[in-house]
């Protein structure tokens, strides 16, 4: 999950988000639709085409050397490629994607509420908003921000450190179950 802050426009409330995105990570094209974002998800979309293509020229790799004696190839190589391509374009895309959006909807005339520190502390310590002159001015005003933030990216570390270690043990039950598989022929 994400740092939740909330936006308003003419009485209209939306979430913008900061921070890596669990969500755009495991459920990639519907995350822009859930968010009434067509543009977006027609992009997602064309990745997640891009990505089914990947994974069936690894599969249909994969079927062929199942079968038969397996020989290393460039055409063994090439779906592996494109698999660590995408798997990393996931995962910045999961990176960027809260902050593209949440960008967007200040563009778009969004603000914080009135009294809502919390959001402005985070959309200004995560650089989308500017501090005000009065703000630097008030020293208890910036010391709070500073918890608030402080709270936020401690807890997005410790996210970002649970996601790689998990991608970790799965990348080495992968690689098991490969020599596995190999070892057999």
């Amino acid at each position: 999950m994400s740092v939740k802050v909330k936006l308003e426009k003419n009485g209209y409330i939306k979430n913008g988000f900061t921070g890596f995105s669990w969500t755009t990570m495991f459920f990639g094209f519907w995350v822009p639709l859930f968010r009434l974002k067509l543009k977006d998800f027609l992009m997602f979309f064309i990745f997640f085409g891009f990505k089914i293509f990947t994974f069936y020229l690894f599969f249909l790799q994969m079927s062929k050397n199942m079968y038969f004696q397996f020989y290393a190839s460039y055409t063994a190589l090439i779906p592996l490629i494109l698999f660590a391509v995408v798997s990393s374009a996931e995962i910045w895309i999961a990176y960027y994607y809260n902050k593209y959006y949440t960008e967007n909807l200040l563009a778009d005339g969004f603000c914080t509420m009135d009294g809502d520190e919390y959001s402005a502390a985070i959309l200004k310590n995560y650089t989308y908003l500017p501090y005000t002159d009065e703000e630097m001015a008030d020293t208890d005003k910036i010391e709070r921000y500073l918890i608030f933030a402080e709270q936020a990216r401690k807890t997005e570390r410790s996210k970002v450190v649970a996601f790689f270690v998990i991608l970790f043990i799965s990348y080495l039950i992968l690689f098991i179950m490969s020599i596995s598989i190999i070892s057999r022929f």
